[in-house]
């Protein structure tokens, strides 16, 4: 049995376990549905008022407002792209961008999945203060918060005075529904650089993880998952370095740490006129840089992801809460913002749908 399939059980198991104790945990303010709970409690009305009264957080807010707009635009234009890359006809098939669901054990890693909640964890409890603090910067008394669980996704909410709400101008509206929005953009353009800057500063040497046959490499008998330390003695870190370095010699020597453990250096003969090795390689890090990285990348990926993806109008969104204020100072009807949106969220369902089909 692999890890997927233990996953799987496991989930399986939680959840009927969750069912059996469900009448036990509905007085303690759980609600308990098929692969979804939430906690609701009461919570204090106001957040954070020093900051959510001070002049940089107004500015924030005009910022937010300018962001969940975009992010709105952005999801429409995401969906109707990945549409198109399936449907617009090609001479040559091609992988284009593509939809796929967070599946642990199918899409991705088992061992990805802490760095995954964690940076999840992170990501929606700060977008859902930031709707809080803009509740009370926009004198808007906050009700109630809690958390959700959907499938194995943790997630988080709050919810504003009702009639506080719905009373409010379509300004301060926009600014506590895009305030989440806003907060995780500005931290998937925090991470961007780290996850893009900081591997080839870290890394150690680049490891062989695939090779060519009847390529260099592949004649030399390398194996393949050994790293690449230096070439002609000199050290080789990033691939640009190891492009480089292969360019200035047809018989480079090559330093390297095999799957044993042990280092030694081999001659290669490069006959090839681009100086290919006929390897994939990826960066070669210490042992503890891994997990730091790991989750720098999924802290960008998980804020962009619901920054554009939660930005869509797709009914249950922000997007689509921002949508329908905007659809109502229009002067449209609230119904055609949800057929609207329902048409959307279809659309989006499709996409997920052919991104999952393998390629023809």
């Amino acid at each position: 049995m692999n890890s997927a399939e233990l996953f799987g059980i496991a989930l399986l198991v939680f959840w009927a376990l969750m069912f059996l104790l469900k009448k036990k945990l509905e007085p303690k303010g759980f609600q308990i549905y098929p692969f979804l709970f939430l906690w609701r409690k009461s919570t204090r009305s106001e957040w954070f008022p020093n900051v959510a009264k001070s002049k940089w957080y107004k500015v924030f807010e005009k910022l937010g407002t300018v962001l969940g707009i975009a992010s709105m635009i952005g999801g429409i234009i995401l969906i109707f792209y990945v549409l198109s890359e399936f449907i617009t006809p090609k001479p040559v098939q091609a992988v284009g961008l593509r939809l796929e669901p967070v599946i642990p054990g199918v899409t991705i890693g088992i061992n990805q999945l802490p760095y995954i909640l964690l940076a999840i964890g992170i990501s929606v409890t700060l977008h859902e203060l930031a709707h809080a603090v803009s509740a009370t910067s926009n004198n808007v008394k906050v009700k109630s918060g809690g958390i959700l669980f959907l499938i194995f996704f943790p997630g988080a909410f709050v919810e504003p005075e009702e009639d506080e709400f719905n009373s409010s101008s379509t300004s301060t509206k926009l600014k506590i529904i895009s305030a989440g929005i806003a907060v995780n953009l500005i931290l998937a353009a925090v991470f961007f650089p780290l996850a893009v800057y900081l591997p080839p500063m870290l890394s150690q040497g680049l490891q062989i993880v695939g090779e060519l046959p009847h390529y260099p490499a592949y004649n030399a008998s390398i194996p393949v998952n050994s790293i690449i330390l230096k070439v002609n003695g000199n050290k080789v870190t990033t691939p640009n370095q190891l492009e480089a370095y292969l360019h200035s010699s047809s018989s480079p020597i090559l330093t390297l740490k095999y799957p044993n453990g042990s280092v030694g250096n081999i001659k290669v003969n490069i006959s090839d006129p681009q100086h290919l090795l006929g390897v994939y390689i990826t960066y070669y890090f210490p042992s503890w840089a891994y997990a730091i990285l790991d989750f720098i990348a999924w802290m960008f990926t998980i804020n962009f992801s619901l920054a554009l993806f939660n930005g869509a109008p797709l009914i249950i969104t922000d997007g689509g809460k921002i949508f329908n204020e905007i659809v109502k100072k229009l002067g449209l009807s609230e119904r055609i913002s949800y057929l609207i949106q329902g048409a959307l969220l279809m659309l989006f369902i499709s996409a997920i749908l052919l991104s999952m089909s393998p390629p023809q």
